[in-house]
Formats: C-alpha cells, sequence, structure tokens
C-alpha cells in the first residue's frame, strides 16, 4: 500500500497526481491511494484538481486514511520510515507528504494533464478573445497569503516589482507590440504599482472560479511567473510552440527545485 497526501491548492494538487502517476508506474504491483486532507484543502477552494482536470484521482478507503493517521502518529513518535516526506524511492514508505516538485516525478505524465470544457461567461470569452488575437503574455502578482509572517520567510522577497520590470523589459525586447494580461488575487496593488503599457487587468474570477485565471494564462503567447506553483502550470500547460516564459530564478527561500525548462528564463 501506498498512499500520496493531496493538501493547497491547484497548482500543487497537480504535482501530488502527477506524482501518484509516478508511484502507481514505479510500484505497479501496489495498490495507490489518495489521502486527502480537507481542513487544508478548504482553505485553497477544495479539491480542484479533479474539477478543472481529467483526471482520475486515486480512491481513500477508510483503511487508507487509518492507515495515513497512524503514520502521522508514529512520525510524530520518531518513528519516521512510513512517511516519507523527501524520498519517494524508499521502499518501506506508505505515506508521502511533500511537495515532489521535480521534473523526474512528472515529465512524463504531463501530456495526462488536459482542462474539461470550460464554460466562460461573456467577460471571459472577451478576454479569451484578446488573449488569442494579440501578442498576449500573462502576468502573475501572487500576494493575499504570501503576505503572512509565516510565508514571508519562505517566499517573500522574491517576485518584487523589479523583478516584474525586468521581466517586462525582456519581453518587449523579444515580443512585437505585447499586451499583459495581469492575473492577481491584489489587483489594486498592481494597478498601483505595476506601471505597464498594453495591460489588461483580469479581475472576475474569484473564489471557486479562480482556476479560470490559470486556463487563460495558458492560452497566451508569453508568460511572467510568480513563485507559485498557480502561475507555473498555466505555462508549462500553455501549448504555444514560440512562447516566451519567464520566472524567478529563487523559487523560495529555502531551495529552488528542478522543474524549468531549459528554454524558460530565469531572472
Amino acid at each position: 500500500m501506498k498512499i500520496v497526501k493531496f493538501s493547497s491548492g491547484l497548482g500543487n494538487q497537480v504535482f501530488y497526481y502527477l506524482f501518484f502517476l509516478f508511484l502507481k508506474n514505479k510500484y505497479s504491483n501496489e495498490s495507490i491511494y489518495g489521502y486527502y486532507l480537507k481542513k487544508d484543502l478548504k482553505n485553497h477552494n477544495g479539491l480542484e484538481v479533479s474539477k478543472v482536470f481529467a483526471v482520475n484521482l486515486p480512491k481513500a478507503t477508510f483503511l487508507s486514511n487509518l492507515v495515513s493517521l497512524c503514520c502521522h502518529v508514529l512520525y510524530k513518535l520518531g518513528i519516521k520510515r512510513y512517511m516519507e516526506p523527501c524520498d519517494p524511492c524508499k521502499k518501506n514508505a506508505i505515506l508521502y507528504c511533500a511537495y515532489y516538485q521535480d521534473q523526474k516525478y512528472f515529465l512524463d505524465n504531463i501530456s495526462k494533464i488536459k482542462f474539461r470544457k470550460i464554460d466562460l461567461d461573456d467577460t471571459n470569452k472577451q478576454i479569451l478573445e484578446l488573449i488569442l488575437n494579440t501578442n498576449s503574455v500573462s502576468l502573475h502578482v501572487r500576494r493575499g497569503d504570501y503576505l503572512n509572517a509565516e510565508n514571508i520567510k519562505i517566499y517573500g522577497n522574491i517576485a518584487t516589482k523589479d523583478y516584474y520590470r525586468e521581466a517586462i523589459k525582456k519581453v518587449i525586447s523579444q515580443m512585437n507590440n505585447p499586451y499583459f494580461f495581469i492575473f492577481s488575487n491584489d489587483i489594486e496593488w498592481c494597478k498601483k504599482n505595476l506601471d505597464i503599457k498594453n495591460a489588461i487587468f483580469v479581475q472576475n474570477n474569484r473564489g471557486a472560479n479562480s482556476y479560470i485565471d490559470m486556463f487563460l494564462m495558458s492560452k497566451c503567447k508569453g508568460n511572467i511567473l510568480a513563485n507559485s506553483s498557480f502561475s507555473y502550470w498555466g505555462a508549462m500547460l500553455n501549448e504555444n510552440d514560440n512562447k516566451i516564459v519567464i520566472y524567478p530564478q529563487k523559487w523560495n527561500n529555502i531551495s529552488t527545485p528542478d522543474i524549468f525548462p531549459q528554454n524558460w528564463i530565469g531572472l
């Protein structure tokens, strides 16, 4: 038995799902289950990955949930071999609970991540039409929970105003007459702090509909990322052959994962 913990927001849920597929291939003779932390998922619009993408999640049973709880208890007691936050290759591990942000865990299965059919309202239809008919570049600014004291230590002072200025300059140097589509959970901050020509502020998708922003990002000709898995997948699922993707070379204040294609530009 192997169990993958699902928590956090949509971007990280995609990483969890792809890691589940990795385990499914690696341990083909074992049953792989999901462990869904409802309390944590509730803070991030719930379990979205199966709502947004055409995927089949691992099932959870009473027994698999009980085993997951036991692994947590044993881990706290110092018996750590059954709960693996780091190395998925340890055979005796049962519960896998890290983000597993590494290309070796997901590159082989990215093609299996496809958006479900999304019914767009009139506003989003108009935005999509603009995206498809201009040299569109998504620009994502994540604030909100990133401003919490604990998160600032991990994610703060990375995707700064200077970073966005340099990213915009880089795009302008490589793309003729770009239009910047600004996605953020703090649009007012963006309007006050980002002086951008040809800017369209996308501010109509909130709460349960916020996943539409990721879909719209994926349709742009280029992407400027925040240090966020949400905009990462917006760019990664972008199928434009000549897309320009710019990301913060420092992803967080702990370590930078191996998740970036070589043709992306780190600043």
